[in-house]
């Protein structure tokens, strides 16, 4: 008992609260395209959050290989998620991955870390499901995707 309580304790007191990721994802593909949603994607995108939050501040830097990404930060807004999509729909950069449907295979996370919410979509090459539908399951079968090269970073909370 001892040790589900010191558990619990330790799950409430990290520093970041996980959201939902179907709300991200789902927003990602009505403004652009609907991608399979690929577990190990999410993973990495989880990852990802996770690393932006503790460091304070947006960067590429960590991206990983055989991947795209796009990622956002914002504070006080009242839909964190749309706030997110939208600083991607007017980046013409973010914009163009998030269009360029040669990445079939996402996967999204938030982060509410910092008094901040972190958002990471991670990328890679297969096909795209039929657009119309909201179903897609992985695809295994395709090769690695060519990578993305960004060494950028951007201050993103005041220290």
């Amino acid at each position: 008992m001892r040790y589900l309580v010191l558990g619990a304790v330790l799950l409430v007191s990290t520093a970041g609260v996980a959201r939902a990721d179907g709300g991200l994802t789902d927003a990602v593909a009505n403004a652009f395209l609907v991608r399979t949603v690929d577990p190990g994607l999410h993973d990495i995108a989880h990852a990802r959050v996770a690393e932006l939050a503790s460091a304070r501040e947006l960067s590429h830097d960590g991206m990983r290989p055989g991947t795209a990404e796009v990622l956002a930060m914002n504070a006080g807004v009242a839909n964190p998620v749309a706030n997110a999509v939208g600083q991607w729909i007017d980046s013409s950069f973010h914009r163009g991955i998030l269009s360029d449907g040669s990445y079939g295979r996402i996967g999204c996370a938030e982060l509410a870390a910092n008094g901040a919410h972190w958002f990471a979509c991670v990328l890679a090459a297969g096909p795209l499901p039929a657009q119309g539908s909201r179903l897609s399951l992985p695809d295994t079968r395709m090769p690695p995707p060519a990578l993305w090269a960004i060494g950028a970073r951007w201050r993103a909370v005041p220290d």
